[in-house]
């Protein structure tokens, strides 16, 4: 019976085929950016960032203007963050312009330049957390950072909330003061939309520890 010719290079080409295949997957995962639940803090380098982060772990705070149902929600923001992570919060009954976070509520139309009732985008706000003193980072890869954020709470919406549904909201808004995005997490408060979730999760406080 006569033989087939043996082919060196045929069977050099079955070995690396495997090899070849797995090196393209390993490089398709270097390259393929990690799953992330929400993220943390804003640079020239991380543009997709919803906020600038913190400039400290000591986060002082005012809500002596709010409500009192409302008081009661920021109260409890507040206290959730220094218990659940490594910042620590601080009431500041002289707020200045040295205060990290201070807290309103009315019923908001423009403010800021934003549609809050959405009556010409179709996207409703109840609230609002805005970097009011920026701290630039001097250079291109560096962190932007914020010395004050205020924090708007829309009465229109919040008046019928219910507590835990404020509180919620209240989490959100001080979880983006420290730098922290929207979540994709159902059991954070960073995810977006009404609920009663009032808490941060692993995730979170990871991103928060890490850099605090």
């Amino acid at each position: 019976m006569p033989q087939t010719p043996h082919s060196e290079s045929g069977t050099r080409g079955l070995l690396l085929a495997p090899l070849a295949a797995l090196l393209t997957f390993v490089m398709f995962l270097a390259l393929t950016p990690p799953a992330s639940a929400n993220t943390f803090g804003w640079s020239y380098l991380h543009p997709s960032g919803c906020c600038s982060q913190a400039d400290n772990r000591d986060h002082y705070y005012n809500y002596s203007s709010l409500t009192s149902y409302m008081k009661v929600a920021g109260n409890y923001a507040m206290i959730h963050l220094d218990s659940q992570t490594d910042m620590a919060t601080h009431y500041d009954s002289s707020p200045d312009i040295h205060t990290d976070v201070e807290m309103f509520d009315q019923y908001y139309d423009d403010y800021w330049g934003l549609d809050w009732d959405g009556s010409s985008t179709g996207k409703n706000l109840h609230a609002r957390a805005e970097c009011v003193r920026i701290i630039s980072p001097g250079l291109i890869n560096g962190w932007w950072k914020c010395d004050q954020y205020e924090i708007r709470f829309d009465l229109a919406d919040m008046s019928g909330f219910s507590e835990n549904e404020r509180k919620k909201t209240a989490c959100h808004e001080v979880g983006h003061s420290v730098g922290l995005g929207h979540s994709s997490e159902s059991n954070s408060c960073m995810k977006t939309g009404r609920s009663t979730v009032r808490s941060y999760t692993s995730h979170d406080v990871a991103h928060i520890n890490g850099r605090f």
